[in-house]
């Protein structure tokens, strides 16, 4: 499987940079290509639509680069597993499906991407097989049933209208209808409140995987599709829109701030972030919302990237508290994650600035009341402390709890898989509003309100500073609700866990016990070679079927020459 590692990462690579030349050419000249493939056999007709326009573009390229780096990142990362192969194909599916969602405006095609979105992503919580793994994956697979239940809800209501392609309603009167299903599904996909919980839980797969889930495939979709129908949207599922994601992004970030499970706290950054952009699609900056959706993609994966070397490092611990000396063993790496983690807070001039600074200033512009308002300056104060935080458990602690270090990843070829984003998390930003969003890049405002962000990003750092020297904090019941995520978690699922899955250890020892004692070996032996036959059989008649109808179309297609 090595060779098929290498060999796929610089083809995903490759046209990750085709497609952001693309992009850029369809902006210049404000060009959009709608493809549809159309086959015909007798009575049976099937349209495959294709729309190719900046936005698709842009964001197929983006999600193929990260696709490249992570399965490179994932050759060294996971060397040492059995089912190495299994899990290649795996993320190669996930990433078809992610690209089935972009390019397709018909609604029933686009389905295809987001029901394989779901299945694939349980496929992939679930690679460890343990416990944990079996309930995160559980909730994840429910939770993003629901949207798929209005998914299918929506298909029945285009095909009402006789057709399925959402590009060829914009102002018919069921829209409100059409919107409120695909905003249900976005949230349960973005992972809103109350849908929140499947989202840290998934951080029970391995760390190529939620590198790649949680930055720019599975749990952006929801916010595309938002990008996608944005049209439709009205005045007062807007509000309603911009309630839920306020409270989305404090809640995260609230939880952030008491977290020390370091891939929880980058899951938790994430859950802040697509509120943060469905608040900025609900005030109607579509473009804006897409740019920083763009940008949060790159430094998002490098942090996952960068953090699960950090536990690969130290014996697989993921507590922050037991990290220590990283300047000194880990300079470069270090250095990578906090450019990373520095562009999530909005730091000047790197790639998180451009777009997090251009949506606070046209959110300054806006007549808002003063609930929203205060969530959105208390949700980028959250942000900077809980990023400064992880700042200084991981870059000044010069005590951590081990006596040594594994050295299997000092390999420089894993940095390799990092360098791009390393340096998409500087530049990208810059290039991106030079290039494509140059109308929002000068912005006249009073200079209290031009340094306003400033320092509230300041107060949050002193904050941060004192109350991080602080030894420890006293639990009281306010506090453990809200860095529990509100007891969303528990509400989901953890009651329901112990019931269900004693329910299901009984009942298979029951029909184990059943067929040992009925049965006996030999015809449970004879079962098993029977379906061993069965499934042989039926794959070569597969083989057939897809070959005598590959001849059938050529003889076709030579008759009508």
């Amino acid at each position: 499987m090595i060779n098929l590692f290498f060999v796929m990462s610089p083809f995903f690579i490759f046209f990750g940079f085709f497609f952001f030349f693309v992009s850029f050419f369809l902006c210049s000249l404000k060009l959009s290509f709608f493809f549809n493939w159309i086959f015909v056999s007798s009575s049976f007709l099937v349209s495959f639509p294709l729309y190719l326009d900046y936005v698709s573009s842009l964001f197929m390229g983006m999600v193929l680069l990260i696709s490249g780096s992570i399965i490179f990142y994932s050759e060294f990362y996971m060397s040492s597993e059995i089912y190495k192969s299994r899990f290649f194909y795996l993320m190669f599916l996930f990433v078809i499906s992610m690209i089935f969602l972009i390019i397709c405006p018909n609604v029933f095609c686009m389905l295809l991407g987001w029901d394989g979105l779901g299945i694939i992503s349980y496929c992939l919580v679930i690679y460890y097989q343990n416990y944990s793994s079996f309930c995160s994956g559980m909730i994840t697979a429910l939770t993003n049933r629901i949207g798929d239940v209005f998914i299918l809800a929506s298909i029945g209501l285009f095909f009402s209208l006789g057709d399925w392609s959402y590009m060829n309603f914009v102002n018919y009167d069921l829209s409100k209808y059409l919107i409120f299903f695909f905003c249900i599904a976005s949230m349960t996909k973005s992972a809103q409140i109350p849908f929140s919980a499947w989202l840290p839980a998934a951080m029970a797969a391995p760390t190529p995987v939620s590198s790649l889930v949680h930055s720019s495939t599975l749990v952006t979709a929801g916010v595309y599709i938002m990008i996608r129908f944005n049209y439709f949207l009205t005045e007062n599922l807007k509000e309603y829109l911009m309630y839920i994601s306020l409270l989305t992004m404090v809640m995260s970030g609230i939880s952030g701030m008491f977290e020390y499970d370091l891939k929880k706290i980058i899951a938790l950054s994430t859950l802040s972030q697509l509120g943060f952009m469905m608040s900025t699609i609900s005030l109607g900056f579509t473009d804006l919302a897409f740019f920083h959706l763009v940008t949060h993609a790159g430094f998002k994966a490098l942090l996952f990237m960068c953090a699960g070397m950090f536990i690969h490092m130290f014996f697989d611990n993921q507590d922050i508290r037991g990290f220590g000396l990283m300047s000194k063993d880990f300079s470069f790496s270090l250095c990578m994650f906090n450019v990373g983690n520095l562009s999530l807070c909005g730091f000047p001039f790197l790639s998180g600035f451009f777009s997090k600074d251009l949506i606070l200033e046209m959110v300054l512009m806006k007549n808002l009341n003063f609930f929203f308002f205060f969530f959105f300056t208390f949700g980028t104060f959250l942000t900077v402390f809980y990023s400064f935080r992880l700042f200084i458990y991981l870059t000044f602690k010069n005590v951590f709890f081990f006596s040594s270090i594994q050295n299997t990843l000092q390999d420089f070829k894993i940095h390799y898989s990092m360098f791009i984003l390393f340096i998409f998390s500087i530049s990208l930003g810059f290039f991106g509003s030079s290039l494509l969003f140059l109308p929002y890049n000068y912005i006249c405002i009073p200079f209290f309100l031009k340094t306003y962000i400033l320092n509230v990003c300041l107060l949050s750092l002193s904050m941060c500073l004192i109350l991080t020297k602080m030894s420890s904090v006293k639990i009281n019941k306010f506090i453990f609700f809200m860095s529990n995520m509100w007891f969303l978690g528990y509400l989901k699922t953890d009651f329901l866990k112990k019931l269900f899955l004693t329910f299901c250890y009984k009942a298979t020892k029951v029909s184990v016990g059943y067929i040992e004692s009925f049965w006996g070996l030999s015809e449970v032996n004879k079962i098993f070679s029977f379906s061993l036959i069965f499934s042989k059989s039926l794959k070569n008649l597969f083989y057939f079927f897809f070959f005598f109808f590959f001849i059938f179309n050529f003889a076709l297609i030579c008759l009508v020459i």
